[in-house]
């Protein structure tokens, strides 16, 4: 995807975009307790920056690494539908990240280190063998390959040559606005499991109903803590009713 309407890789905007993101599913309480959510404090995570140096990782992605927010929840809430976020502040993640195709079911010692091109970082990787999403960005060009685990092939990602490229920012404000707009409805949970309910299902339908008309989502006047106290018991009793 290129074209000089795109504008080139900038690292504040994605990690703002990003950090909006987790933001935003804290608000909503599917990440029910602060310290679920780990931003990044002055100066970034700390990471294996060796590691990353033997894996041949490119600056541009160890900075973009140390910056944007993780959640210790990560492998049981998906952060897509059935699709996880990387943890890159433990080594074994590092690695898997660089396979985001197998890290799901290999064994480490059975991952592809050098999958990714030195400049690309996975942001996402499925949760299940036979299902989920790899959303991988490439600094150098700006764009995210959206792989969908079903359609990719089993040796390697030569199919990404036919997969759209999206401008990468475009890409994460879609996800802003999906979240922020509640046409993704994200559960509030305590546990350790998340749930996610798209567009048009029963479940969403009638969640962002309450939202808004309930609860004052979208407006300065939303009850939050009214929200995280009383949001998973409303969502429980909606899925059980369908």
């Amino acid at each position: 995807m290129t074209g000089p309407s795109l504008s080139p890789y900038d690292e504040e905007t994605i990690v703002a975009q990003i950090t909006t993101i987790y933001t935003l599913l804290h608000k909503l309480s599917y990440y029910n307790s602060p310290r679920e959510v780990i931003f990044a404090p002055a100066g970034g995570h700390a990471i294996n920056e060796e590691l990353c140096h033997e894996l041949h990782i490119a600056p541009e992605v160890v900075s973009l690494m140390k910056k944007i927010p993780y959640t210790f929840r990560g492998p049981n809430k998906p952060f897509l539908s059935q699709s996880r976020s990387f943890e890159y502040f433990f080594d074994e993640e590092i690695q898997g990240g660089r396979d985001p195709q197998n890290a799901p079911v290999s064994l480490y010692d059975e991952l592809r280190l050098d999958f990714l091109k030195p400049w690309e970082v996975a942001l996402t990787c499925w949760m299940h063998a036979d299902d989920g999403t790899s959303v991988i960005l490439n600094t150098k060009s700006n764009v995210i390959q959206v792989i969908d685990e079903q359609e990719s092939g089993e040796e390697d990602f030569d199919f990404r040559r036919d997969c759209k490229a999206h401008h990468a920012p475009a890409y994460l404000q879609g996800l802003i606005d999906n979240i922020r707009d509640l046409e993704t409805v994200y559960f509030p949970t305590e546990s350790d499991y998340g749930y996610i309910f798209p567009a048009g299902t029963p479940e969403q339908i009638q969640v962002k109903r309450i939202l808004i008309e309930d609860y004052g989502w979208g407006t300065e006047q939303f009850r939050e803590q009214d929200w995280r106290r009383e949001g998973e018991e409303i969502c429980n009793r909606i899925s059980d009713e369908q």
